[in-house]
């Protein structure tokens, strides 16, 4: 059983859940052996997702602040070499002040080259590090999620779809619907999902 992502449409992106359990002949059965889920609603509800977001961000604001700082640094390096360069364009300058401006000038701008390649090298790495990280939280969301599916299918359902959230917009050609009579199974999987979310408040509570 496996998520199925499909792209419908260049303006409206959709996951068109398609949860294969049992036979794939399944298609030719009657609908109740079909559901839906509303999968961003699981997501958004799932304890562990939230936490999984918090971290995240959490990991953002930490990488922008260490930016903002870097960023800051090359920025005052290069406010001082446009400052030299500003000194040197004065006709009144002495030749012996313009020689010294000259050498500060060229070594900050040799400083201000390599600190801005390193911070373009760490703007690049920690991109890689939080795709990684987004890649690794969804993936292991993702399975944990299915197999709440599965527990909940398992010798009832054929196939679950994905619920059309299309929030009042357009109809996208080809997506499926359902009507009302389709069981929807979002909240049996979040209670699946959730069944532990208690357990951590329970703990701090005895501590106390």
């Amino acid at each position: 059983m496996k998520f199925l992502p499909i792209a419908l449409s260049r303006t409206a992106l959709c996951f068109c859940l398609c949860l294969f359990v049992g036979n794939p002949g399944a298609w030719a059965q009657d609908l109740s052996k079909v559901a839906v889920m509303d999968y961003n609603a699981v997501m958004k509800d799932y304890h562990k997702a939230k936490e999984s977001k918090d971290k995240i961000e959490k990991m953002a604001t930490d990488y922008r602040k260490e930016g903002d700082g870097r960023n800051a640094s090359v920025k005052a390096i290069r406010e001082t070499a446009e400052a030299l360069q500003k000194d040197l364009s004065d006709p009144a300058i002495s030749d012996k002040l313009k020689k010294e401006k000259e050498a500060q000038l060229k070594s900050k701008v040799e400083e201000f080259q390599i600190k801005q390649q390193e911070f373009l090298a760490w703007n690049n790495t920690v991109s890689k590090i939080m795709q990684d990280q987004t890649q690794r939280e969804t993936t292991a969301l993702l399975a944990e999620v299915e197999k709440a599916v599965q527990q909940v299918c398992k010798n009832k359902y054929s196939m679950v779809f994905s619920k059309n959230q299309s929030g009042g917009g357009p109809v996208v050609p080809g997506l499926m619907t359902f009507s009302d009579g389709i069981d929807d199974i979002t909240p049996q999987v979040l209670a699946i999902l959730n069944k532990d979310a208690a357990a951590p408040a329970a703990k701090k509570e005895e501590k106390k």
